[in-house]
C-alpha cells in the first residue's frame, strides 16, 4: 500500500512476460464463480492470503479475530514480496497458488490479461452490493466484460499536505487557494518567507509521471479511447502536462529522484507541501515525528475556480485464486475484512482507507487524528465522492514508460503535443496496440 512507482516493478512484468511466453500466455484453469447464494453450513478449513508490508500486518490481526469468530476455520497469512514473483509462478504453473492474493489496482488487469481463468468472478455473489465500493476502484477490478474479479481494497484519495507554519509566516491563508494558478503564486511567497520549494518531485526518475497521473485523473483525462486504442494527445492530457509544467518553470520543485528523497525533503523541513493520497499521512507521522502539530491538510485546487478537484492515487485489490479449495472461506474471509464495520476498524487502524463506502457514516471513521488536528479520514472521504474513474489498462507499465518519455521531452522544452505522439508511437510498438485516429 505504500511505495506505489511503478519502477520497482519492471523486472516483475519482464518475469510475468516470460511466463506468459512459457505457457502460451494463458494457463488452463477453467473460469469460475461463486453461486448467488453462499452454501449452508458453519464456516470451517483453511486457507492461505498472500500480502505484503503494512497490508499483510493489517490481515494477520483480520484473520485473528474472524478466527476467533469462526473457530473452525484457518487462515494463514503469508508474506510475499510486492513484485509477484512468489505469486506469478503458481499462477503459470496452474498449482500452488494461495487462496486469496493482494494485488495492486493498477497491475490487475494485467493479471487478468496474462492469467486469464485465474480468479474467481465475485458478480453474482455481490448481487448488486459492489455499488457500495468507491467507483474509481470498483472499475480497476472489472474485467473487459463488466464482471467483478476481486473485492477493491483501499482507496487513495489525494490532498495536499501542507506545512502550516510555513504559510503562516508567509503570509498565505490556505484556505484562499482555489486553484492550481493560486498555488504557484503563493508558492512563490512561501519559499521566499521560508528558503524552501513547494513540492519534492522524481524529476529525474520514472517517478516523474506520479504527479502528473494525479493531474491528469483529476481531469478525467484517460490513456485510450473508447475502443481501447492508445490516445495520449488529448486536450485534458495536454493541459495536465502544461500544469506541471507551470511548477517546475515557476521554480517550485526540487528533484528528489527516490522514495527516500521525498521523505528527506519534509522531514528536513525542506519543503512546503506534498501532493499525496491518504496513505501518506502515515509516512509523515512515522518519519516526522517532531513535526506534529505543524501539518494541515487542504482538497487539490482546480483547473480552474470550482473546477473538478478529486484524483486517486494507488490502492490494491483481494482477489480468490480459482487454484483454491475453499473458495467459500475464502469468499467469508475477504467479505468480513472489507465489508464490515468490524473488519474496516482493523483497516484503519492501519492508515488503509476503505472504498468500501458505508463505513464512512460510522464514528470510527469520523474520529480526529491526533497528529493532524482533524478527522484525517473524514476529510479524505469528501474529496473521494467524484473522482473520475481511469482505465489503467493491462500494458500500463509499456504506457507509462513511453509518458516518462514524453515528460522529459516537455521538460526539455519540446512540444508537448509532438512528446504526447511520439510516446503513443512507442506505446503502440511495445503493446501492438494501435492508435485512436
Amino acid at each position: 500500500m505504500k511505495k506505489r512507482y511503478f519502477s520497482i516493478f519492471i523486472a516483475v512484468i519482464m518475469l510475468i512476460s516470460l511466463l506468459s511466453a512459457c505457457s502460451g500466455g494463458k494457463t488452463t484453469a477453467g473460469e469460475e464463480g461463486l453461486e448467488k447464494t453462499a452454501p449452508k453450513g458453519e464456516v470451517s478449513g483453511e486457507i492461505t492470503v498472500a500480502s505484503w508490508n503494512l497490508a499483510a500486518d493489517s490481515l494477520k490481526e483480520e484473520a485473528a479475530n474472524f478466527m476467533k469468530k469462526y473457530p473452525k476455520a484457518k487462515v494463514k497469512i503469508e508474506y510475499v514480496t510486492s513484485d509477484y514473483k512468489s505469486i506469478t509462478p503458481p499462477l503459470t504453473s496452474g498449482k500452488g497458488a494461495p487462496d486469496v492474493m493482494q494485488i495492486q489496482q493498477r497491475d490487475f488487469a494485467n493479471f487478468l490479461d496474462v492469467f486469464e481463468g485465474q480468479f474467481v468472478d465475485l458478480t453474482a455473489r455481490l448481487d448488486g452490493k459492489e455499488q457500495e465500493f468507491a467507483e474509481v476502484a470498483l472499475n480497476q477490478v472489472k474485467d473487459k466484460d463488466g464482471k467483478v474479479m476481486g473485492l477493491p481494497w483501499d482507496l487513495g484519495p489525494v490532498g495536499i499536505y501542507y506545512r502550516k507554519d510555513m504559510f503562516e509566516k508567509a503570509g498565505v491563508d490556505p484556505a484562499s487557494i482555489k486553484t492550481w494558478d493560486q498555488y504557484i503564486e503563493a508558492g512563490k511567497k512561501i519559499q521566499a518567507a521560508n528558503n524552501v520549494k513547494m513540492l519534492a518531485l522524481g524529476m529525474s526518475s520514472k517517478d516523474i509521471a506520479e504527479m502528473y497521473r494525479m493531474l491528469m485523473n483529476q481531469l478525467g483525462a484517460q490513456y485510450y479511447d473508447q475502443d481501447g486504442n492508445i490516445q495520449f494527445a488529448t486536450e485534458k492530457n495536454i493541459e495536465a502536462i502544461n500544469m506541471f509544467k507551470k511548477f517546475v518553470d515557476a521554480g517550485l520543485v526540487v528533484d528528489a529522484p527516490t522514495w527516500d528523497d521525498r521523505i528527506r525533503a519534509f522531514a528536513n523541513n525542506k519543503i512546503a507541501t506534498a501532493v499525496y493520497p491518504v496513505w501518506y499521512a502515515g509516512t509523515i507521522k512515522t518519519q516526522a515525528e517532531d513535526q506534529k502539530g505543524k501539518w494541515g491538510i487542504m482538497p487539490m485546487p482546480g483547473f480552474t475556480d470550482g473546477g473538478p478537484n478529486q484524483s486517486h492515487s494507488g490502492g490494491s485489490t483481494l482477489a480468490i485464486s480459482t487454484q483454491s479449495k475453499n473458495k467459500e472461506l475464502a469468499w467469508k474471509f475477504i467479505e468480513y475484512t472489507l465489508m464490515t464495520n468490524e473488519g474496516q476498524d482493523v483497516q484503519m487502524k492501519y492508515g488503509l482507507f476503505p472504498s468500501w463506502q458505508p463505513y464512512y457514516e460510522t464514528e470510527k471513521f469520523k474520529e480526529v487524528d491526533e497528529y493532524f488536528g482533524v478527522a484525517l479520514s473524514e476529510f479524505f472521504g469528501k474529496v473521494s465522492t467524484n473522482i473520475p474513474t481511469i482505465d489503467y489498462g493491462a500494458h500500463f507499465l509499456d504506457v507509462n514508460d513511453a509518458i516518462v518519455g514524453a515528460l522529459g521531452d516537455v521538460m526539455e522544452g519540446k512540444d508537448v503535443k509532438e512528446s504526447l505522439k511520439k510516446a503513443e508511437e512507442k506505446a503502440a510498438k511495445a503493446t501492438g496496440l494501435k492508435i485512436s485516429k
